[in-house]
């Protein structure tokens, strides 16, 4: 395992005060690893994302709305879709640091 040394500005040294303080992750390393496990997630998903077949999708889901085909959005089930989502990848980054730590 390596160690960093990183300085950040104000608002984002408050920000993970914040976190903290709230218990939402157990140290600084906890919260950097699920931020880079993120960031790296997010940047996969990037570099598979094949622009031709997504602009082709959109213009599907524009094309129903012409026709009055769309149905109202239900906000409450998108939350707590996201919300189940952030809480797996976060355990899976709590989990993947923990298998990480030297014994």
């Amino acid at each position: 395992m390596k160690t960093y040394q990183i300085t950040l500005p104000d608002e984002f040294a408050a920000f993970v005060d914040r976190v903290l303080a709230e218990k939402k992750f157990d140290d600084v390393s906890h919260l950097v690893t699920y931020a880079l496990g993120y960031v790296e997630s997010e940047l996969a998903d990037d570099a598979h994302t094949d622009l031709d077949a997504l602009r082709k999708a959109i213009q599907v889901g524009i094309d129903q709305l012409d026709r009055g085909e769309a149905a109202p959005l239900d906000m409450a089930a998108i939350w707590a879709r996201m919300q189940s989502r952030l809480a797996e990848k976060k355990e899976a980054a709590h989990a993947r640091d923990h298998a990480n730590a030297p014994s």
